[in-house]
């Protein structure tokens, strides 16, 4: 049996171990008609070969479009009977252009697929406006899912550095509405990311003992919406990077960060403002030993690098352009595509190395951390095994790791990361600086935690 050719809206794969190709091709089919037929168990020239199919065939396919096709698209799946032979028969659509197979664009010409030059996606993105149709789509949310906290924190931030002019009495819907986040009584998509607290967005976040990230001090789960992840990510790094003090002015001593704080801000903002959240969506910050990584699913086109935008090579295109808009006037964003130059540069000044990884599943950031000999987690394993030869409890063990891990740390601080009594902590602490394993430099309020490193 055969059932004619192919067509740029219809494909035919012989067998489902062609899913790669398919899902380029589907790409495309979308890219340019938002939606298609696809076959398995159909040969190039229609004829029907029938494909096999066991029990998870029609799930492992709709795996496959979801794993690959972003945003995500809901096929119709189903097996169909042509001429004594069973076939898998796929209908799908979408309008939310332009979309990707494994993070790449891909166009139809005529029964074959093409991937996109850089100005073809270029083009495609400014013709359909596609981030503002997602934003504008209106949710069933009303202001009662509304995160009153963060909505009223952005608006004294908003207000008080010039960016938004002041309203004559605080109203909640009017401020949205003024943001173009709040139509016909309901939250937008982007008005629901930003500020909802339903909590629509999850922040992972880990301390990893090694580089291999197999053991960890510290892995938290946090829920939320953009505003306030922004901050919470922020915090989660500044808490668990390490920290010197220097001498300022007079007996001032100041506290300097490993990393330099603006860059980090630049990167954690970078990440939750162009992350695609047309799909599941989880941004990530892992801290190893030498490395400080920020992951966000939603990865710039693989033909460009945040190289490009440091240099000039290349203007923004913004993904969420209304949620960018909006943090532009809380000054989370300072200007659009200026994050990589201000990143890059600061870094540059205080020797900072960065790397950064991206592919078909997400944008990966990392700030390469350079006092690793002066970082103590990397060495957190032998510390601990001479702490246990010395007789000191587990307790002790956890208090030095946080100590190490923050010379400045406070007792008050301490009890709280640990969750345990501020009297139980100072035991700790008493029992290390009789041990000689600590010592205080400076005084309570000011001072600093010095490691003896023979101990």
């Amino acid at each position: 049996m055969n059932i004619g050719k192919e067509t740029e809206q219809i494909e035919f794969k012989k067998s489902t171990s062609e899913k790669k190709e398919a899902m380029d091709d589907v790409c495309a089919i979308l890219n340019k008609h938002c939606g298609g037929i696809l076959y398995f168990g159909v040969k190039n020239n229609g004829d029907v070969v029938g494909q096999q199919i066991s029990d998870s065939s029609l799930n492992d396919v709709g795996t496959f479009f979801k794993n690959a096709i972003k945003p995500m698209v809901f096929p119709i799946i189903r097996e169909e009977n042509m001429d004594g032979k069973t076939v898998i028969k796929v209908q799908f659509s979408g309008t939310e252009r332009p979309y990707s197979s494994y993070g790449r664009y891909y166009k139809r010409v005529f029964d074959r697929s093409e991937e996109m030059t850089p100005e073809e996606l270029k083009s495609m993105m400014l013709s359909f406006d596609y981030s503002s149709s997602w934003e504008n789509k209106t949710t069933k949310y009303g202001l009662d899912s509304v995160d009153s906290d963060a909505l009223k924190d952005f608006y004294n931030q908003s207000v008080s550095c010039g960016r938004l002019e002041p309203l004559k009495l605080y109203d909640e819907k009017s401020l949205l509405q003024g943001l173009g986040l709040f139509e016909n009584e309901k939250l937008t998509n982007a008005g629901f990311y930003l500020f909802s607290k339903v909590n629509p967005i999850v922040l992972k976040t880990a301390v990893y003992v090694t580089d291999e990230k197999i053991s960890f001090s510290d892995i938290n789960r946090f829920s939320g919406n953009i505003y306030s992840l922004i901050r919470k990510g922020v915090a989660y790094i500044k808490e668990h990077i390490n920290w010197r003090v220097e001498q300022g002015s007079g007996s001032e001593r100041i506290e300097v960060p490993e990393i330099p704080i603006v860059a980090i801000r630049e990167i954690v903002v970078n990440s939750f403002a162009h992350a695609d959240y047309r799909s599941e969506t989880e941004n990530e910050i892992d801290i190893t030993p030498t490395r400080v990584e920020i992951y966000n699913p939603g990865s710039l086109p693989l033909n460009v690098t945040p190289l490009d935008y440091v240099a000039n090579r290349k203007r923004s295109i913004p993904r969420n352009k209304v949620i960018l808009n909006v943090l532009f006037k809380s000054k989370d964003v300072e200007n659009f595509g200026g994050g990589f130059r201000k990143t890059y540069e600061v870094c540059k000044k205080q020797n900072i190395k960065v790397e950064y990884k991206n592919d078909e599943s997400g944008f990966e950031f990392a700030f390469l951390r350079n006092r690793v000999t002066d970082n103590v987690t990397a060495n957190v394993t032998d510390n601990v095994s001479k702490l246990k030869r010395n007789g000191l409890s587990s307790l002790d063990s956890k208090v030095l790791y946080e100590i190490e891990e923050n010379p400045a740390i406070t007792r008050v601080l301490l009890a709280k990361k640990l969750k345990k009594a501020v009297r139980t902590i100072q035991r700790s602490i008493n029992t290390l600086k009789e041990n000689k394993i600590i010592s205080r430099i400076g005084t309570d309020k000011k001072g600093f935690w010095d490691i003896n490193s023979e101990k």
